[in-house]
């Protein structure tokens, strides 16, 4: 900034001179003429060195220490207090103010004061020392005219560059502001996940995991029968399960959250890998009497990031089988369209509540029990709307509570520039 100052009040400066030059030429000032050019070469020079902030410093506090010495001279040639210098001592001190660091004001204030002081004590008492310099009151009327004029331009040029930076820094103080409210906002974002991953491992794997410890003491201190034997080990297994599949969906939401990778879009014809998945569910399926069919319609080709948007589609049908009760139905489909490509899980299971229908997919995660006590927490599809957005895909879900849910996942058939483009 002081920079800036300095090389647009140098600019003006050298204006200036060269135009007095001229004028004192008309004048017949020669030798007024002479000073005003070699002023006019040592404010060049400055200016030139000015231009690199390494020298800046140095050399700013050089040439303010000469200006005064050489506005002096031009004092005694140019008709001391009856000409226009006192004009350029105000805009030069201004110039000085505005580049030069404010614990150094006391001096620049004194210097200036000193040299003012001075000169108009020597005018004063010794006039014969002061050389007149206007042959006709117009001349001296120009002559202040110009340099009124050119120390207007200074200060406004000045006031100008000082508001301009006032403005800007203000701008990026703002900028940073809404920057560091972002920040704020993501970092408390990051501590209610945390603090969420930590209530769930405490209440839904603690009990789970107590449970487990305390049937294994009861079977190991051979408090049981045969036949409670048999009850227990079923119950230890579905406990086992249960807290399985809830560790494995904190993990797998946690690492995704921690690790905040960019998707990594590809082409990938989608039945060849879900053809294999949908075996493995199709067994799980099984074992509650539950069919799963499925459907694809057209190719199923798409450009697409293939582990997020399986993460999505394992976490659906994980949901739709957990809810489903004994002699359901799951009907997994996929539909390509001209312009984006639809995967719907539909299943006859007991249905979300309306009041949990409208905050599914938020973090405010509600612990449910499936059709045959299997646990759910909700993390599973605030981990699948969120990678379906990253994705730069959208998951909704319609559910009619007691007749089943149809979740449905919409995907661009090829991501826009942008989203590949943050890969």
């Amino acid at each position: 900034m002081e920079t800036k100052i300095f090389n647009s009040a140098a600019l003006i400066i050298v204006i200036y001179l060269k135009a007095m030059i001229v004028f004192n030429l008309i004048l017949g000032q020669y030798l007024l003429s002479i000073i005003l050019l070699a002023t006019s070469a040592i404010v060049l020079v400055f200016y030139l060195i000015g231009k690199s902030k390494k020298n800046f410093r140095w050399g700013i506090n050089l040439l303010a220490l000469l200006g005064y010495p050489i506005l002096a001279i031009n004092f005694f040639y140019n008709d001391g207090i009856q000409g226009p210098t006192f004009y350029i001592f105000l805009m030069v001190h201004i110039i000085i103010l505005s580049v030069t660091q404010i614990k150094t004001y006391w001096f620049w204030g004194a210097y200036n004061f000193i040299f003012f002081l001075g000169l108009f004590y020597i005018d004063a008492y010794y006039p014969d020392l002061i050389a007149p310099s206007y042959p006709s009151p117009y001349l001296q009327f120009i002559d202040h005219a110009i340099t009124y004029f050119a120390c207007i331009i200074g200060i406004i040029a000045i006031v100008t560059a000082l508001k301009w930076n006032y403005q800007k820094q203000k701008l990026e103080s703002e900028q940073k502001g809404n920057a560091l409210k972002t920040a704020i906002g993501e970092l408390s974002s990051t501590n209610e996940q945390k603090n969420k991953i930590i209530a769930l491992i405490s209440h839904d794997l603690k009990n789970p995991l107590l449970s487990i410890t305390t049937i294994l003491e009861m079977i190991n201190e051979g408090e049981l029968d045969k036949a409670e034997m048999e009850a227990v080990l079923k119950e230890l297994y579905i406990i086992a399960n249960n807290a399985q599949k809830m560790s494995e969906e904190i993990l797998e939401w946690a690492t995704l959250e921690l690790k905040n990778t960019s998707p990594k879009f590809r082409k990938v014809n989608l039945k060849e890998y879900c053809d294999s998945m949908l075996l493995v569910y199709k067994g799980m399926a099984r074992q509650k009497n539950i069919v799963l069919d499925t459907q694809f319609g057209g190719d199923a080709v798409i450009v697409t990031d293939l582990d997020r948007l399986m993460l999505i589609v394992r976490n659906l049908l994980q949901n739709a089988i957990k809810f489903t009760s004994e002699e359901g139905k799951i009907l997994f489909s996929c539909q390509k369209t001209e312009e984006e490509f639809v995967i719907t899980v539909e299943d006859t299971g007991k249905g979300i509540p309306k009041e949990r229908l409208q905050r599914l997919f938020n973090m405010k995660f509600v612990t449910t029990s499936g059709t045959s006590m299997e646990k759910g927490t909700g993390v599973g599809l605030y981990i699948s709307n969120e990678n379906a957005k990253k994705i730069g895909g959208s998951l909704s879900v319609k559910s009619e509570l007691g007749r089943g849910s149809i979740f449905t996942l919409k995907l661009p058939i090829t991501p826009s520039k942008s989203k590949q483009n943050t890969s």
